[in-house]
C-alpha cells in the first residue's frame, strides 16, 4: 500500500538492478541484501546569472543534472545482486550498464538505464563487517510512473 501520510520510513523504498543486462528478458533483483543506506542526488548543473533588475543579486536556473543514489551498507556473499555489481569491480565501459527500478513509499516509480560506478570495498576493521558503497547513475532522465494502490 502506498504511503500518502505520515513520517517517510526508509526501508520501505524497494530498488531493483537487472543482473541480466545482455538477456532478451530482464532478471530484475532487489536490492537491500546488506545495504544499510542510500543517498539520492540530482547532481544539478546550475546558472547563475544576475540581472539588472535583481538590484545585484542572481538568479539561479537550474540548466541539467543527472540523478545518482548512493549506496553504502556490508558485502553480502551470495546476494545476487551484491555478487554481479562486484563481479563488475573491474570492468569499464558498457559491461557496467543495465537497467533499475526505483519504487519509493507514496507508488512513485523511477527507472531507466544506469551506470554501476563507484564500487568500492569490501573493506574497513579487522573485527568488523566489510564496508562497500556503489552509486547509481541513470543515464538520462528516468522514467517516471506511478502505481495507484
Amino acid at each position: 500500500m502506498a504511503q500518502d501520510k505520515g513520517l517517510l520510513v526508509n526501508s520501505k523504498h524497494t530498488f531493483r538492478l537487472d543482473i541480466t543486462p545482455d538477456a532478451e528478458t530482464r532478471t530484475m533483483e532487489r536490492l537491500a541484501d546488506g545495504f544499510t543506506s542510500f543517498d539520492p542526488n540530482p547532481n544539478e548543473e546550475t546558472d547563475q546569472t544576475g540581472y539588472l533588475s535583481g538590484n545585484g543579486f542572481k538568479t539561479t536556473t537550474v540548466m541539467g543534472g543527472q540523478l545518482t543514489i548512493s549506496f553504502s551498507g556490508h558485502r553480502y556473499f551470495g546476494d545476487p545482486v551484491q555478487d554481479w555489481i562486484f563481479s563488475k569491480q573491474t570492468k569499464i565501459g558498457t559491461e557496467r550498464e543495465t537497467f533499475f527500478e526505483w519504487t519509493q513509499p507514496d507508488g512513485t516509480i523511477l527507472e531507466g538505464p544506469v551506470t554501476i560506478a563507484a564500487i568500492g570495498g569490501p573493506g574497513g576493521d579487522a573485527g568488523a563487517k566489510g564496508d562497500i558503497t556503489v552509486e547509481v547513475h541513470f543515464n538520462g532522465e528516468p522514467t517516471e510512473k506511478t502505481v495507484t494502490p
